[in-house]
């Protein structure tokens, strides 16, 4: 029986220089904040601009919580040979659909109220993470990866507008949350 891998190269995960150095020294630790939009995970971009962008907000963010001013740094790694039962990969049809399978019989009728989370999006990311954390658990996936709409709330209006005329995708990130630290190589 042939097993398929998947590679991914320069995945970026934005940070601090102080935070980065602690990376390359003992790896990776997985983050666990509610916000995160795939559950417990350590997240990549395929795009280093994305990660540059995600390193100079975590370091305005910093700053601001504690006057610590930090300098912002990108970490590559790579994803090699990963089987590919290994993987939730949600842009892939098959894939999409064995996650939303496996969650209907759950969801089913129910409402769900998340606890001290007032606003709609961010109760939806919360549950987005649990359905994703449940599934990766339940059938072991090291890897997650997605699609998902950009949080911004300052896209300027016209150009939103200008893409959809001319049925452009703007606004999408691709999310690479990694569940098993232990797949990732030549940190860097």
């Amino acid at each position: 029986m042939a097993v398929y891998t998947e590679s991914y190269r320069d995945l970026c995960h934005g940070t601090d220089t102080c935070s980065a150095e602690k990376i390359r020294k003992d790896g990776f630790l997985s983050s666990t904040a509610k916000s995160n939009w795939c559950g417990d995970g350590t997240y990549f971009y395929d795009i280093k601009a994305k990660a540059w962008w995600a390193a100079h907000r975590k370091c305005r963010q910093i700053q601001k919580d504690t006057g610590i001013k930090l300098k912002a740094e990108v970490i590559f790694a790579d994803i090699i040979n990963i089987n590919k039962k290994d993987i939730l990969d949600m842009r892939v049809h098959k894939d999409l659909c064995d996650f939303e399978r496996a969650l209907s019989p759950m969801l089913s009728d129910k409402k769900f109220h998340i606890e001290g989370i007032e606003d709609e999006q961010e109760r939806i990311i919360c549950l987005r993470a649990l359905l994703i954390s449940y599934f990766s658990n339940r059938f072991h996936k090291k890897l997650v990866i997605g699609n998902f709409r950009q949080r911004v709330q300052s896209l300027h209006e016209h150009a939103i507008e200008f893409a959809d005329c001319l049925d452009m995708v703007f606004g999408i990130e691709t999310i690479y949350c990694v569940k098993d630290n232990n797949i990732l190589k030549n940190i860097r």
